[in-house]
């Protein structure tokens, strides 16, 4: 066998190991042993990567994947109520609604104020004042008198202004004889009192030369 020049044969033991391996196994027991060298499969500490500091997210992240699916569903919202209908709330929960007030049929007499006046004491030419007149026979001026004068639409009370009372003491004194006991009376009562329930009245306007009315209430009221 023909040997190369400028290199010797390796030699290996029986075994087929290369010549020096059995003293270097043998030194490399011996320092592990000691403790001094490490394996060679040790990962350095420096080379470990360093990790970030956990946020809460992460961890819900974390946590979440752990978790069944049946677990990681999301918790369903609350819906917000809608306010109710006012209209449908409890009807009985509500003020019953006040009651109609019933058509007015009287005046009080301390509400219109009512009194006497001389019958001396008007003329044809007057002129209006505050007052309205009425002129009746002396029973039913004392009734007027205790107790107010009525609100009716069949026979309303007649008032007239103050030019208009001597043309109706002059048509009462005309009625035939023994139709008054006694001499009529005239009695008064305050116009802003009386004024929202008074009614034209055309006819008597005509025959006593002066504006009449008819007390015998608003239309509201009597409607």
């Amino acid at each position: 066998m023909t040997e190369k020049p400028g290199r010797s044969p390796v030699q290996s033991d029986l075994l087929g190991a290369l010549p020096g391996d059995g003293q270097k196994n043998a030194t490399t027991q011996r320092r592990r042993k000691s403790g001094k060298v490490s394996r060679k499969t040790a990962i350095q500490p420096s080379c470990l990567p360093v990790s970030e500091p956990e946020t809460e997210h992460t961890i819900r992240q974390a946590g979440a994947a752990t978790l069944p699916k049946s677990q990681t569903t999301d918790v369903p919202r609350k819906v917000a109520r809608k306010p109710e209908n006012p209209l449908q709330g409890n009807l009985f929960a509500r003020p019953l609604p006040p009651r109609p007030r019933p058509p007015r049929t009287q005046f009080e007499a301390d509400e219109l104020r009512i009194s006497t006046a001389p019958a001396s004491s008007f003329s044809p030419q007057a002129a209006p004042d505050s007052w309205l007149y009425l002129v009746t026979e002396p029973d039913t001026a004392s009734q007027f008198l205790d107790h107010g004068l009525p609100l009716r639409k069949t026979h309303p009370s007649l008032l007239t202004e103050r030019g208009g009372v001597v043309h109706w003491l002059a048509k009462m004194t005309e009625e035939p004889a023994g139709h008054f006991a006694a001499p009529p009376v005239v009695l008064r009562v305050r116009r802003t009192m009386v004024a929202a329930w008074l009614e034209p009245d055309p006819d008597h306007s005509a025959e006593f030369s002066a504006p009449c009315y008819l007390l015998s209430g608003s239309k509201q009221e009597q409607d």
